[in-house]
């Protein structure tokens, strides 16, 4: 698979996963409210993630971009006895992106855009501007906007050097001119930078911690056999944890969770024994080793043993 395409499949999944409104809420009472549960998943409405840019060159002619979000969804926040509407979006990076300041702001202007024009569009229809300069803008002084929070998270295992600001993609230039300069910051959510993985109680808690450590296999076996927050996990984080931090987890599709700790040990176990199997191959194989005695260290029938050396690509020596 060509990395393009592996990049897309990544993508594909990652939106699969975060669309869960459980795990859509909690990363948005993360960075939000710290954690606090305030945006319950009842609370949350899919909306349309495709923003249309429509704008005129120099020709006159109309442009009509499309861009996809990963997702977006209507927010109902009630707090301190408010009741407010926010769009949330979240942008999963499987890699660092060197201009996800100016891919976020595109997404969040779009979506202001739509705004103002369905506003245009309802008053257009009710006919109820209430001055020229009203009808000029196409939004009234009494017409407000939706905030629009868009969080990026970091699923890769590297650490993240791309800017986190509008600023940070510039070069240096007179301090004075940076005042008039509109900065635009991305709202990062990076695994590998946190500390405490408590306020997560969904999925994402074991999903986090293992890509923070899945460059250091000490930390990560530690961590996996140690832990157990690692006794039951959902298959659906599982199947994340393998394509984003490159785990090998096996388990069945049709279970619903999985007591990862001892499917860690498991697949280590299987792996030791792969090694010593080839070690022993290779002994039949330079003739070194007869294969009876070969089958019999390995725990295995002659015949089995025939095959297991087969499938592994030795040749079976004949016997006289």
């Amino acid at each position: 698979m060509n990395r393009r395409r592996k990049l897309g499949v990544k993508d594909s999944k990652a939106k699969e996963y975060l669309s869960d409104n459980i795990r859509f809420s909690e990363i948005c009472n993360y960075m939000l409210f710290g954690g606090d549960k305030i945006i319950k998943p009842q609370d949350l409405k899919e909306c349309d993630s495709t923003e249309v840019l429509s704008i005129f060159g120099i020709d006159r002619k109309q442009i009509i971009r499309q861009k996809w979000r990963d997702l977006l969804k209507n927010v109902s926040v009630k707090y301190t006895g408010n009741m407010y509407i926010v769009l949330m979006g979240i942008e999963a990076q499987t890699d660092v992106h060197y201009a996800m300041p100016v891919k976020t702001m595109m997404y969040d202007a779009l979506n202001y855009g739509d705004q103002v024009n369905e506003a245009k569009k309802r008053h257009q229809k009710n006919k109820d501007y209430k001055s020229s300069e009203e009808f000029l803008s196409g939004f009234t002084q009494d017409d407000k906007l939706t905030p629009v929070i868009t969080i990026t998270l970091y699923l890769g295992t590297s650490k993240w050097d791309g800017p986190r600001s509008l600023i940070e993609m510039m070069p240096q230039m007179d301090e004075r001119i940076f005042p008039l300069i509109n900065d635009y910051k991305i709202n990062l959510l990076n695994p590998l930078e946190l500390t405490d993985f408590s306020m997560f109680e969904t999925g994402l808690r074991p999903l986090f911690e293992v890509l923070k450590n899945a460059s250091d296999e000490r930390k990560l076996n530690a961590l996996i056999t140690t832990d157990d927050i690692f006794k039951k996990v959902d298959v659906e984080t599982i199947a994340a944890m393998n394509l984003f931090a490159g785990t090998d987890i096996e388990y069945e599709e049709k279970e619903e969770v999985i007591n990862v700790c001892k499917a860690w040990e498991d697949h280590k176990k299987l792996g030791i024994q792969q090694g010593e199997n080839k070690m022993l191959f290779t002994l039949v194989t330079k003739g070194k080793l007869d294969i009876d005695t070969a089958a019999e260290e390995a725990g295995v029938s002659v015949s089995e043993f025939e095959k297991l050396m087969s499938e592994a690509g030795y040749k079976v020596p004949e016997t006289v």
